[in-house]
This record gives structure tokens, sequence and C-alpha cells, in this order.
């Protein structure tokens, strides 16, 4: 019997080395097509990584995505998708910017986020004006699964970055408007409301003027006199 077991571990070894060289070779060349891999957890284990390497490794806890930003391949964002219990905290995924090297990982950025679904919750949409497509990932939803949440980290390719802009996460539905470069929200209550934002120079959210009823029925053209006018106020 413990022949048998060490037989097992060292095909389950085997199998995570397999598939990490073969995610390697598949890497995506452009942006933002996804490349990315998805090792599903059948159940639950000790946590599966090594001092020196983060990408590519097997684990059985988490479901891992991997998506390349930049035509630079070794540079990565890995997100770690568990169980809601797994971390013990409010968090439930962690996402890695890094370069993957041989042997030891570089790894740049290392946030905790909260994504309520497992698989499909990356977007790519400009947020910042430079028709450069930035990464935006599905947090969670609220009132009654009308109100989206996101993460968005802006991609800076010139210098080879990805930049995490704080408090984006409560925007409810949000939008960028390219022709006054200021991103919407959109929260649906019992009365429909918008607000504006602008993306602050340390990389933060901040509102533009008050929020506003929908009593126009999104009509465009009346958006924009309103876009235009709190930015005229203020």
């Amino acid at each position: 019997m413990k022949n048998l077991t060490m037989l097992f571990l060292l095909i389950s070894l085997s199998a995570c080395h397999s598939t990490a060289k073969k995610s390697s070779a598949e890497r995506a060349a452009t942006f933002p097509k996804k490349g990315k891999k998805v090792i599903k957890a059948e159940h639950y284990t000790l946590k599966n990584t090594s001092d020196g390497k983060i990408f590519n490794q097997c684990d059985l806890n988490c479901i891992w995505q991997y998506y390349y930003p930049f035509l630079d391949s070794t540079y990565v964002v890995a997100i770690q998708n568990c169980p809601e219990e797994y971390f013990g905290v409010t968090d439930n995924a962690i996402l890695y910017f890094g370069r993957n090297k041989a042997e030891n990982d570089q790894v740049f950025l290392k946030d905790s986020l909260f994504i309520k679904i497992k698989s499909e919750f990356v977007e790519y949409k400009d947020f910042n004006g430079d028709d450069i497509k930035d990464i935006m990932i599905f947090s969670e939803t609220g009132g009654r699964g009308g109100n989206a949440f996101y993460y968005l980290y802006l991609i800076d390719p010139k210098s080879k970055r990805i930049i995490r802009i704080k408090d984006f996460e409560t925007i409810v539905n949000p939008e960028y408007n390219k022709k006054h470069n200021v991103i919407i929200g959109y929260g649906l209550s019992g009365t429909n409301n918008y607000s504006i934002y602008k993306i602050s120079k340390n990389n933060s959210v901040y509102p533009i003027g008050e929020s506003f009823e929908d009593d126009f029925d999104s009509v465009d053209e009346e958006l924009d006199k309103r876009i235009t006018q709190i930015l005229k106020e203020n």
C-alpha cells in the first residue's frame, strides 16, 4: 500500500510538470488574447508552491488562470482563484504580476481580491483613453444581480507594468466615456442614478460632482449634456 501511494504521488508530480511545460509553449503572443491555462481543483490538499516558483504550480486547492499583457510573454498575470473559505478571510483570490523564469519567478505585484465566479471573469477595455485595452476583473454583483463591481488594472506596455486603480471596485456598472475622459457609474435601485469619476495622478478614482437620477431614459444626448455641465462646474 505504501509503495502504491508513492507511485501515485510520482505520477501526479509528473503530470504537473508536463502541464507547466505545455502552458509555457502555448503562451499568447498578443494582448488581449488570453492564452490562459486553468487547473481545476478535484479536492483540497496542502498548498503546493515552492520558494522560487509561483507560476505554473500544480495546486489542487484552487483554479489558476494566466494572462499575457505584453508581446514579451515572460510577463504574466496569474490569478489564483480559491474556494471562499480557503484563505479564511474576506478575499478568496490572489493576483500575481511578474516574470515567469525557469527556476525563480520575479513577482512585481501581489494583490488580494474577492472574485465571486470561477471562470470568465476577466474583460479587456480601455479605461484611460490611450487605446490600450486594460484588465477589468469581475468581483461580484449587488442589487439582485443588476449592479456589477470590478477591479481595474491599467496596462503600461512601455514600462512593462500593470497598475491597479484604487477604489475602482466601488463603482457600479462602470463604463469609460472617451469623449469626456471620465468613468460613468450606473446604479440600479428604486431610482437609477449616474455617477461620474476620474482617475487621479496617484491612480485612484474620485467622484466629479453629485450623482444624478436617470430621469431621461439614458438618452445619449442628454447624458452628454449632463456630463459637460458637471465638468464645467468642477
